[in-house]
């Protein structure tokens, strides 16, 4: 019988060694992937929006933002009407890192499901997305 968990997880770790070594020239890793993704297809997107999209810790979510700043990736304004709001914009700087991320997707997604149909892989990617839907439901009780 095939354990469903340890599929995921041996999956999600190699996924994130994967793009480790594709982000290593960055000076990031694997685990600021959502939010070279968010802040760069959504500018002006704020910490709390990421941390309900990325669902991890908010300390996580400060850590990451203020270390892609630092390294210019990102910059940060506050909210003209409300100062405790953060809003983040991409700078030129996470243009190239997010092109070399929709490679490194595209290119995980192909080694994951190599000698697929494209009906087989159009199923494996609905019940992924049952499956994730079902757990944040799960976890976060919606």
């Amino acid at each position: 019988m095939i354990d469903i968990y340890k599929c995921f997880n041996i999956t999600s770790k190699h996924a994130s060694v994967f793009l480790d070594e594709k982000f290593s020239k960055f000076e990031l890793c694997s685990g600021h992937r959502v939010f070279v993704k968010r802040i760069y297809e959504n500018p002006g997107i704020t910490r709390d929006q990421i941390k309900n999209i990325a669902h991890v810790h908010a300390s996580n979510v400060t850590r990451a933002i203020d270390y892609m700043e630092e390294k210019g990736y990102i910059t940060k304004v506050l909210k003209e009407d409300d100062k405790r709001i953060c809003l983040l914009f991409p700078t030129e700087k996470l243009k190239e890192v997010y092109d070399v991320l929709i490679e490194a997707e595209k290119e995980w997604t192909s080694i994951i499901t190599e000698g697929l149909t494209e009906e087989e892989l159009a199923m494996y990617k609905k019940f992924l997305s049952i499956s994730t839907e079902l757990s944040v439901k799960y976890v976060h009780k919606k």
